[in-house]
């Protein structure tokens, strides 16, 4: 095969085309068309050649081009040099008398301008003289800006500096006449009415004007001025006088708002408006101030036993005076230093200062009305609201001082002052109104008002610490600390809503309902009935009627109503009502595992069994029946709270009635196993498998047929547990999941672990044999308790003897 190499061998080609006989007779044909294919190569080489001959007659031709456009730049460079050299030669000429147009142009301008300061001067002069402020504003103007510009870098000439020389004093002399107009005007024993406008627009539009142009002497008259104005108040007022003293303080702030309010009716109109005068004439009495009042707190506090009302009181005038002055100037002078900082170094006086002031409050919120007067109120104490809103000033007030300064320890007393001052608040006033354990209740709506009174209010105090928590921490980095600080308080509030509600759940709504118990216990379940609903679940169906309209009256309603519409908020109806709903399944499950359960020793001839299987059916169906109507009691309860239609409400509702369904067909899952019958184990196996969802628990299956009252037939129970154990192993093969939950036993656990420990103490062999290797059931850990330790316990008073000493109740 042929190839492209220089080092290619034909006769490896050759060899392959002529390998046979039958090759031979082709031959003729292979020397053609290797004759052929040797004519083209020969005309490709021929046209290889002719193409590098070109690329060769092409690079000669380039070559020669460069040299040709070398030689024309060469010739263009040498053209361009004469051309610039004409070029200069012919405008040398033109560059002098354009230096000698600009120089003479800049001379002429001198001159004029020289002319002008001059002119200017000599009309200032002869202004001055006249007194005439006004006229001289315009040439004043010129003659300051010319001299401070234009003729400044000349000093060095000698007629210029003696210029200028004469315009400096000039200026100083003006500024000794203006200064001493004013110094008449301070010293009239009437200020001119505002009807001599001459002398106001002399020194107003005149005098400030010319001042205006030179702000050094501007600053220098204001600040004389000032001095001036406060010279006799600084005399009165100094800090080693009793005038001076933090007792003065109050006199010395009136004694300046006279100063200040003279200055705006007498002496402002003659100054202009730009020069803010009164802001300045502030400014200067506060760094004053200011000054004598960290001298004066200072030697207070060198005292072991500081005068607190003292600087209470100076606290207290200081932060009226800044609010004044912020009204008066519309907040324009809060980027400067406050008075109040003074006091900042101290503020932890001022913080415990208020324990004073809480006292008081204390003693008062004891003997306030514990309800509020409007019923469309929140039904709070109305106590707490005040108690916030003292804090929320104190806070306000407490801020301001602290500015945007790092005061760490100011902030963490303050917290500590909030927080000693909520948990005396929430051990005096709201803790006693939920009725003591040792104290019976007499007036369940009663005690449920209280009770849900201080639950509301435990509520709203815990969410306005957190708000009052967040506040204080946007000012301090010491984030740690402050939550610290406040965690045991909020603890304290969570911990006593808790407690209201395990009252009103455990010695309320549970001590309602107990009645319905006493009903279930005294029906004759071994000769039931299934006709109608028992009249135990009537009764329940009465105790937790809820209605969707407001009561007229607070009689006519059930105690779970009044309670869950007496809330203010719904996320404390929707958890309590969740709680009642948990104690009436648990209890109501208790009451049928307590009728069912069997009587130990089992597996004895000698104990007599309760019930006959025939009769747990016939209970387990009218429990059924039963079970229907707690269904309607219980989702008629969220139902008719969510009659307002709000979102929120739907939501809970949703939830609630969810939940109501799932606890639900855990009770019926039972009822229906206590009606399935044993008389076959594989129809049971299947039935329990089904209904339990392939649960191998042994104690829970156990307990099941205790409950069902199966005899203690020793080869029953074994077949009823092969058919099971056959029927978990087909489970298992199928891949479906095996349940290992206590199934509706979790509620309450303690009634199957006394089965467990009752059927592991059988004597029997045979029975033991069953229950240990076979069900492999085994004695429950025994959970070791501490002893009790008795305590003391206060007699037991009536509701009335607690009301009438601790004046809690308002009748």
């Amino acid at each position: 095969m042929l190839g492209d190499s220089l080092d290619y061998d034909p006769t490896e080609d050759i060899t392959g085309m002529l390998m046979s006989r039958d090759s031979l007779e082709s031959l003729d044909e292979l020397i053609s068309v290797t004759r052929s294919y040797k004519l083209e190569l020969s005309e490709e080489i021929k046209q290889l050649e002719l193409e590098d001959s070109g690329e060769a007659a092409t690079e000669s031709d380039a070559l020669a081009l460069l040299q040709t456009l070398i030689e024309e730049y060469e010739v263009t460079k040498e053209t361009s040099m004469r051309t610039q050299q004409s070029i200069m030669d012919v405008t040398q000429g033109i560059s002098r008398l354009d230096n000698a147009k600009q120089n003479l142009s800049q001379t002429m301008s001198f001159f004029q301008n020289l002319k002008i300061l001059t002119d200017c001067y000599i009309q200032c002069k002869q202004l001055l003289d006249s007194g005439s402020f006004r006229d001289m504003v315009s040439p004043y103007r010129i003659m300051y800006s010319l001299a401070g510009t234009t003729f400044a870098p000349y000093k060095s000439v000698q007629e210029i500096n003696k210029l200028l020389t004469s315009v400096n004093r000039l200026k100083s002399e003006v500024f000794d006449r203006i200064k001493q107009k004013f110094q008449q005007l301070l010293s009239q024993q009437e200020i001119p009415p505002q009807e001599d406008t001459q002398q106001h627009n002399e020194l107003r539009d005149g005098a400030c004007e010319l001042l205006d142009s030179d702000q050094s002497a501007k600053s220098t008259l204001i600040d004389w001025f000032i001095s001036k104005l406060l010279y006799e108040m600084n005399e009165i007022f100094q800090v080693d006088d009793e005038a001076g003293s933090l007792e003065n303080l109050a006199r010395r702030y009136i004694y300046f708002k006279r100063v200040l309010n003279n200055f705006h009716s007498n002496l402002e109109q003659f100054f202009l408006p730009s020069w803010d005068l009164p802001m300045h004439l502030t400014e200067t009495f506060m760094e004053t101030t200011r000054k004598d009042l960290n001298i004066l707190l200072k030697r207070e506090f060198q005292d072991k036993s500081p005068t607190i009302d003292l600087f209470m009181n100076a606290l207290q005038e200081t932060l009226e005076f800044e609010n004044y002055i912020n009204v008066r100037f519309s907040k324009k002078l809060n980027d400067k230093p406050k008075l109040s900082t003074c006091f900042q170094p101290y503020l932890s006086v001022w913080v415990s200062h208020q324990d004073k002031l809480m006292d008081k409050k204390l003693l008062s919120y004891m003997s306030d009305p514990k309800f509020p007067e409007n019923s469309t109120d929140s039904f709070i104490v109305p106590s707490s609201a005040d108690l916030f809103r003292n804090y929320r000033a104190i806070l306000t007030q407490s801020l301001e001082l602290v500015q945007e300064s790092e005061n760490t320890a100011v902030l963490t007393a303050l917290a500590t002052f909030f927080t000693k001052w909520l948990g005396l608040y929430a051990n005096k006033i709201l803790e006693p109104l939920i009725l003591p354990d040792n104290v019976e209740v007499e007036d369940k709506r009663e005690c449920a008002k209280y009770t849900v009174l201080v639950i509301n209010t435990a509520g709203y105090c815990s969410t306005t610490i957190e708000q009052l928590e967040e506040r204080l921490l946007e000012f301090t980095s010491a984030s740690e600390q402050i939550n610290g600080i406040f965690m045991q308080t909020k603890s304290k509030y969570d911990d006593l809503a808790a407690k209201g509600i395990n009252f009103l759940l455990n010695r309320l709504i549970s001590v309602e309902i107990s009645f319905v118990w006493r009903e279930f216990k005294n029906v004759d379940w071994s000769n039931v009935m299934v006709e109608d609903y028992s009249r135990y679940m009537q009764t329940l169906k009465t105790l937790l009627k809820v209605t969707r309209s407001q009561p007229n009256t607070e009689e006519n309603v059930t105690i779970l109503e009044y309670i869950l519409k007496t809330f203010n908020r719904d996320i404390y109806k929707w958890n309590f009502l969740d709680k009642v709903i948990n104690l009436v399944f648990s209890e109501f499950l208790g009451c049928i595992l307590k009728l069912l359960q069997p009587t130990p020793p089992y597996a004895s001839a000698t104990t007599k069994p309760r019930l006959n299987p025939r009769a747990v059916v016939n209970i387990g169906e009218q429990l059924m029946l039963d079970l229907d109507l707690l269904s309607n009691i219980l989702n008629s309860i969220p139902e008719n709270m969510s009659g307002d239609g709000e979102s929120t409400n739907n939501s809970s509702m949703k939830r609630t009635k969810k939940r109501i369904e799932s606890d639900m067909d855990k009770l019926m899952k039972l009822v229906k196993l206590l009606i399935a019958p044993v008389d076959s184990p594989e129809t049971y196996a299947e039935t329990y498998n089904e209904i339990t969802g392939g649960n191998d628990n042994s104690v829970v299956w156990a307990f099941i047929l205790s409950l069902k009252a199966v005899p203690w037939d020793l080869e029953q129970w074994r077949a009823l547990r092969a058919a099971y154990k056959t029927k978990l192993d087909e489970r298992k093969e199928e891949g479906k999941p095996i349940d290992h939950s206590m199934l509706i036993m979790e509620w309450d656990s303690r009634p199957m672990m006394q089965f467990q420990a009752n059927i592991c103490r059988i004597q029997d062999p045979e029975w033991s044999k069953l229950v240990r290797n076979e069900l492999r059931i085994h004695p429950p850990a025994r959970t070791i308790q501490r002893p009790v330790t008795p305590q003391p316990q206060e007699p037991r008073r009536g509701i009335r003897e607690l009301v009438s000493n601790s004046k809690l109740f308002e009748r």
